[in-house]
């Protein structure tokens, strides 16, 4: 009788103690969910607090910039911003547009300088990218053929100057943006206020 006395009061601390440790893994893991959104929550802040405070260049302005993807510094600026409708600089509206552009249609053309301010070698196509913004909205309409120092090694301290094109541009948007780094926390945007409004 002893002997099973005993074997209950040994199964009875077993229970228990087996019980304690599921509700200290309950509290370790409900700890650890607590973490995890607190992390996100400071996460989320500091992308919408950077938001806020990042600047907007203007035409004529050097952009300090770096890489979010290769973790490089580099430099932007944007020289001059225009809608063409006829040729200017090699840029053909009507060779691109594969015929005649509509009367509210045009080519944008932003003419930029960019400028390798790291300690490496880089081939800006292949590392930096543009997005050019049109109302909040990214056009997918890019000529690359006219900037094709781009395709370059590019060496530390040294800086190439071309023209970035794009089209289907109507004369009647209001603003239009070039950005670099696009929705990276290195996102830095110009403003190219339409020239012709």
């Amino acid at each position: 009788m002893k002997k099973l006395l005993v074997l209950l009061v040994l199964l009875a601390v077993i229970v228990v103690a087996g019980c304690s440790d599921n509700d200290e893994g309950s509290k370790k893991e409900k700890t650890d969910a607590n973490k995890e959104q607190t992390t996100e929550t400071e996460t989320n802040d500091d992308k919408e607090e950077y938001t806020e405070d990042k600047k907007v260049y203007q035409i004529g302005e050097i952009a300090e910039i770096k890489s979010g993807l290769y973790d490089f510094p580099y430099e932007v600026t944007v020289n001059s911003f225009e809608l063409i409708k006829e040729e200017k600089n090699g840029i053909n509206p009507t060779e691109l547009y594969g015929g005649e552009l509509e009367p509210e249609e045009s080519i944008a053309v932003a003419n930029v300088t960019i400028k390798n301010t790291s300690d490496k070698s880089f081939i800006p196509s292949e590392k930096i990218s543009a997005q050019f913004l049109i109302e909040g909205k990214a056009s997918q309409n890019s000529f690359d053929q006219f900037f094709t120092e781009r395709n370059k090694e590019l060496a530390p301290g040294q800086e190439i100057t071309g023209d970035l094109a794009y089209f289907n541009m109507y004369e009647s948007n209001k603003d239009f943006q070039l950005v670099y780094e696009f929705k990276d926390s290195q996102e830095t945007r110009f403003i190219l206020p339409n020239p012709n409004k």
